[in-house]
């Protein structure tokens, strides 16, 4: 089977694979059965990157006790997320608490060439630190995510990929390390001829979304980091990307996303403290990667403007154009019912009073890890859709506290009645004890396939999904 590998660059591509784990997770479907995801940041200890791969490790344990038979029904963490670098992450060569002017070895050049260096770079930034990246200057960051080609991690990542294989990039355009790196990158897999499988990667289907300003930080006298130039700097690189990329053909799909600068975060060069709450940009990145894991593009440069019907600062499920929704709804409310059902249920539906559980699945099931990690997993589902509710522009897709009403989950949508005499979590009971009979493997796979199967029903027969 073929693998979709995902290149999150800098702290967005980072943000970006939180989203794309989540989608994964709810079982939004993808033409690849493997997820490569691979980051490039120079700043390990980015508390957006060290969240994200702690929440794809942790789909990788769970994926691990899952099976998936050909003709079973089970959606729930389908895909496998494949981890072929430590921690995910790309290493580029000789950047680790080096200067920038130790990295390109000023002290060794000669006086004509250590003159022209410093007109091409201030002295802030031939002494800026590499560990946080490159703070908003992609002419650092163009220099050094040059040697990409030169790490071992990418010899990796080349010796893994086999034909059919799709690469996708994730960038923003308005800071520094994605800026540089999304060029860089391509160019090196477009042209490379000295890793193993060039030939391959050469001729690769590649697509990219390209992220355009859609925050600004608070002004701080530390930082170098200033978003008054987030725009001239999108501009320069959009004029770039039109007569190096597209116009050349070097890239099978481009997606383009931006939003308003209505929402400040705080200025934090990298590091711990750059922690930012999921934004709907980020949300629909994500969705680029499944809309160009399912298609084919050949051609001349396809670019795609991701947008909404509706120019609205609270965004539901209604807001997005049919494609978008007939993609993602069914397996993210299917998703969230699962979530509310064992944040407000779990007592009852761990109990032998669920049919379900009889003879299938005891309390020793329900109290061993699989079942903790896939709780806190759900927990972490949770606060990820809090945070884009909370944010600027919000999306606000499912109510969190349904109670006893798991069919008030939909945001703006009142759920059918049925003809049955059965209503709330008596009707959730009573399909998810029909599903078990139908459920294949072993305990873990057929208690996700269970509920799987249990609100793919509930979603068509309540919602018409």
């Amino acid at each position: 089977m073929s693998k979709l590998y995902v290149f999150g660059i800098g702290g967005t591509g980072s943000r970006v694979l939180r989203s794309l784990t989540m989608m994964l997770a709810a079982g939004v479907k993808t033409s690849q059965s493997d997820v490569v995801p691979i980051v490039i940041d120079p700043d390990s200890a980015n508390a957006d990157l060290t969240r994200t791969v702690a929440l794809m490790n942790k789909y990788a344990t769970l994926r691990q006790h899952l099976t998936f038979p050909e003709n079973g029904h089970g959606t729930f963490f389908k895909a496998k997320i494949d981890q072929i670098l430590p921690n995910y992450n790309l290493l580029i060569k000789d950047t680790e608490d080096r200067q920038f002017q130790q990295f390109i070895e000023l002290p060794a050049m000669n006086k004509q060439n250590q003159a022209m260096m410093r007109m091409l770079f201030s002295e802030k930034n031939l002494a800026s630190s590499m560990n946080v990246g490159f703070k908003g200057n992609p002419n650092i960051g163009s220099v050094v995510l040059n040697q990409i080609v030169n790490s071992e991690d990418f010899i990796t990542f080349a010796n893994s990929f086999e034909k059919g294989d799709k690469i996708f990039i994730v960038s923003s355009i308005f800071g520094g390390t994605g800026a540089s790196g999304f060029p860089l990158l391509l160019k090196t897999l477009r042209t490379g001829d000295t890793f193993p499988n060039n030939d391959l990667i050469n001729k690769a289907e590649i697509g990219a979304v390209t992220i355009l300003p859609y925050f600004k930080l608070e002004q701080s006298e530390d930082s170098e980091i200033d978003s008054s130039t987030f725009i001239s700097k999108a501009k320069s690189a959009l004029a770039y990307y039109e007569n190096n990329i597209s116009k050349n053909n070097q890239i099978n799909a481009l997606y383009f996303l931006a939003d308003n600068m209505s929402n400040t975060y705080a200025n934090h060069e990298g590091g711990t403290q750059q922690r930012n709450s999921a934004h709907l940009i980020e949300f629909l990145a994500a969705s680029a990667a499944f809309d160009f894991a399912n298609k084919h593009h050949e051609g001349p440069t396809v670019n795609k403007e991701l947008g909404l019907k509706e120019n609205h600062r609270t965004i539901h499920m209604d807001s997005f154009y049919d494609e978008l929704t007939a993609m993602l709804r069914m397996p993210l409310t299917q998703f969230m019912m699962v979530s509310n059902c064992l944040h407000d249920k779990f007592d009852f539906v761990s109990k032998k009073n669920l049919a379900a559980n009889n003879g299938n699945f005891d309390e020793a099931f329900y109290n061993a890890p699989f079942m903790q990690n896939l709780r806190s997993f759900l927990d972490e589902y949770r606060l990820w859709l809090s945070e884009m509710k909370d944010n600027k522009r919000s999306l606000d897709l499912f109510n969190f506290d349904c109670g006893d009403e798991p069919f008030n989950v939909v945001v703006g949508q009142k759920p059918k009645s049925l003809f049955t005499m059965l209503s709330n979590y008596n009707l959730f009971y009573d399909r998810l004890n029909n599903a078990v009979k139908k459920a294949k493997g072993d305990k873990e796979s057929r208690w996700l396939e269970m509920y799987s199967m249990a609100t793919s029903q509930l979603a068509k027969e309540k919602f018409g999904f």
